[in-house]
């Protein structure tokens, strides 16, 4: 597969789904930011269009699409309007998602089917989509998974399997591009907990107040800063937040402790006594309040870095400084060792130093995604180092000892000097210090006492002008409504009196036309009562001498049928 060919961020344009709140929101303030277009597709019209003018307005370039990603359609006219205002786009995020709180049994069917049709069917359409773009220029997919993807978490159970089914679509796709010979890279970014208003527009099936993800929690700018790194850095996959991967690990290494540990904690952790915003509750179908980064949530501040993430993005960082701070502990130790015993070292402590440095190198390559391979290269490489600095240190521990000393020795000397002279100097400035902030206090409090004197005369003055300037307001408004209250009041009663007298002639005509109309219809039902009396007795008559008539038929019949089974009866007897 030719190798991806990945713009610097500043110079791409971006398509991103559910870029009106959350992660999605970051990542497209994020971008802009640092020069990328930006196309940003969500459902709410309102917010999009806002976050376009924001953009807009800083000097960046931006593009609003509204759309449903479950809808095909919908997600090829995202495409075409990249296409259509900046020529094309180079990196495409599925970040889109929905959620429910709730027991796999309360969640109902249809509300499990629309979760699947965002978070899956959603990244399979814009992956798709964005595959026939990419594959003949070349470009990133970066799709917005979770730490749920390897473990499933208790009242989240459809989101987590959301996420399972997309983490295996990502390989799926992953692989197959790779056999075409597609130029992309895709990219899994998996997040821990995460504090964005996520919480606030699941649907609650739980029974309580509110939701809340389990702690710690992060910014979501620490996962558009994977998003963007993956967007201009072929890498495989992304974990955001130590306490998400520890999940994950105990789900492999124990996973009956694991559950057992799920079943007593789910709900505690994952329940809140806060509503949040009610403008916000239940996007499932619709779209709600947005372009909101975090959640209006109380509770401790979200962590802004993942020194996890730092260590995938930047292997010969934080690798780096672990293994060069190991090594130096290592040869501190091994120099209080020869210090103290110059003899050569023993050999059983050159077989304890290679199966600790074996051991560390084999735990090194067990690492995640690039770490894992760079810190293995690096562990062997600090093996060597040690070696090398161990046989060659052994010739020169005498003399660095007495160096080390004679230098411990000037340099206290050096310290005690300067201690001294900067004590006294220090004296020095405190007092002259002291002096001027005396003198510049009791300044600015004669200033003070002279503007406050200023300002309360001037104060009372205004007072006064304006209690007489409202009385005479307040008299002249007084004789306004007491007049205004008075034509009122005549002009009220005069149409009382009006009104009343209508009515009373429109209730005598009223009752005069009912009582005619009741005594029309009292002497008709009369005479239709009568009528159906007379019919209903004819007809009475009629039935009773027909069912008579059937009634002797049926006896005859009878009889004759019993003569007929007499003598079957005695012919075989």
């Amino acid at each position: 597969m030719p190798a991806p060919r990945l713009k610097p961020v500043s110079e791409q344009v971006i398509v991103i789904t559910g870029a009106t709140s959350g992660i999605g929101l970051a990542t497209a303030r994020e971008a802009a930011e640092r020069g990328a277009a930006v196309v940003i597709a969500a459902r709410n019209e309102e917010a999009l269009n806002a976050l376009a003018e924001e953009i807009r307005g800083k000097g960046g370039r931006a593009e609003p699409v509204v759309a449903d990603v479950a809808d095909m359609a919908q997600v090829e006219a995202i495409s075409e309007a990249a296409i259509r205002v900046f020529g094309g786009f180079d990196s495409w995020c599925n970040n889109a998602g929905v959620a429910i709180f709730g027991e796999m049994e309360d969640v109902p069917l249809e509300d499990q089917r629309r979760l699947f049709d965002v978070n899956y069917w959603g990244v399979v359409h814009g992956t798709l989509v964005a595959a026939r773009h990419l594959k003949g220029k070349g470009g990133a997919i970066v799709n917005t998974g979770s730490v749920l993807s390897d473990r499933a978490m208790a009242l989240q159970g459809p989101y987590s399997a959301a996420k399972f089914a997309l983490k295996g679509v990502t390989e799926a796709f992953r692989t197959e591009f790779e056999a075409e010979d597609y130029p992309i890279s895709v990219t899994l970014v998996k997040p821990g907990p995460i504090d964005t208003p996520y919480m606030e527009h699941a649907r609650n099936l739980m029974g309580t107040v509110g939701t809340r993800n389990p702690p710690p929690s992060y910014h979501p700018r620490v996962v558009a800063r994977a998003i963007l790194y993956a967007c201009e850095t072929r890498v495989r996959d992304l974990v955001v937040g130590g306490g998400g991967l520890m999940v994950s690990v105990m789900g492999r290494l124990a996973p009956k402790l694991t559950d057992l540990i799920m079943s007593k904690i789910a709900k505690p952790v994952q329940s809140s006594d806060q509503p949040g915003r009610a403008e916000r509750r239940d996007n499932l179908y619709d779209a709600r309040e947005d372009l909101a980064e975090t959640s209006s949530l109380s509770g401790p501040p979200p962590r802004r870095t993942s020194f996890l993430l730092e260590a995938q993005m930047n292997p010969l960082g934080p690798a780096g400084l672990l293994i060069g701070a190991a090594a130096l502990l290592g040869g501190a130790a091994f120099g209080m060792y020869t210090l103290r015993r110059p003899k050569p070292v023993p050999e059983r402590l050159a077989e304890r130093a290679w199966r600790i440095g074996r051991g560390v190198t084999r735990d090194a390559g067990h690492g995640i995604g690039t770490l894992g391979h760079e810190a293995s290269r690096i562990a062997h490489r600090a093996l060597g180092y040690a070696e090398r600095a161990e046989r060659e240190a052994r010739p020169y521990a005498k003399t660095a000892r007495k160096r080390a000393e004679r230098f411990a020795d000037r340099a206290s000397r050096y310290a005690a000097s300067a201690y001294d002279d900067a004590r006294e100097r220090g004296s020095d400035l405190y007092e002259g210090a002291r002096d001027r902030g005396r003198s510049l206090y009791r300044d600015l409090r004669g200033r003070g006492e002279d503007a406050y004197e200023d300002a309360r005369d001037e104060g009372w003055h205004l007072f006064k002008r304006a209690r007489a300037e409202g009385r005479d307001t307040y008299e002249d408004a007084r004789d306004r409504g007491w007049s205004l209250f008075g034509r009122a009041r005549d002009r009220g009663e005069d149409l009382y009196g009006r009104a009343r007298k209508r009515g009373a002639e429109a209730y005598d005509d009223a009752r005069d036309e009912g009582w005619h109309l009741f005594k029309r219809a009292r002497a008709e039902g009369r005479d239709a009562y009568d009528d159906a009396r007379d019919t209903g007795w004819s007809l009475f008559g009629r039935a009773r001498h027909e069912v008579d008539k059937r009634a002797r038929h049926a006896a005859h019949e009878g009889e004759g049928l019993l003569d007929r089974v007499n003598a079957f009866l005695k012919s075989r007897l």
